[in-house]
């Protein structure tokens, strides 16, 4: 969780800092939970990887219940004041208790190391029937991407779980 400090936000994103002042992350994450939300319904989310809780309070403010983790302390100190009781410190590979109609885990993965994310992935499955998943199968440069695989990898560790991808899905969002 150190390793995603103050500076990892500020300039870990490319030229855009990942922060409340930059307005983009806003939208994106809103546009996201309203292409959730009326595709698949959850009336309960968990964010694995939430970093500062963009998409926890996207979740939210549209009358849907959400939760996020992250590993970051930093992250979860600068969640909106009013989602600070919906986020936490913590790691998935450490075990998700409770039951959620969706989780999500956009670009985290690949920022743990192999043994720790096959345990995030076994959590994940183990609490939910729904699960968005992202992680970047390119970007070896970035010195946080510990486990970088291939998307043939990353399905083949869901399937070892029971989970196949939702062929109708798009998204592309």
């Amino acid at each position: 969780g150190s390793l995603f400090d103050e500076e990892y936000y500020r300039t870990g994103w490319g030229d855009v800092p990942y922060s409340r002042s930059e307005p983009r992350w806003i939208v994106f994450f809103g546009m996201v939970a309203d292409q959730l939300i009326r595709s698949l319904r959850p009336r309960q989310v968990l964010d694995v990887g939430c970093a500062l809780g963009f998409l926890v309070e996207a979740c939210w403010d549209r009358g849907v219940g959400a939760q996020g983790i992250d590993v970051s302390e930093f992250a979860i100190a600068n969640v909106r004041r009013d989602m600070v009781r919906h986020c936490r410190v913590a790691s998935a590979a450490e075990g998700i208790e409770g039951r959620f109609d969706l989780i999500t885990c956009i670009e985290v993965l690949e920022h743990m190391p192999e043994e720790e994310a096959n345990r995030a992935i076994r959590s994940m499955t183990s609490a939910t029937e729904t699960i968005l998943f992202s992680s970047t199968p390119y970007d070896h440069e970035e010195p946080t991407h510990f486990n970088i695989r291939p998307t043939l990898a990353w399905l083949h560790l869901f399937q070892e779980q029971g989970f196949s991808p939702d062929v109708d899905f798009d998204a592309s969002f």
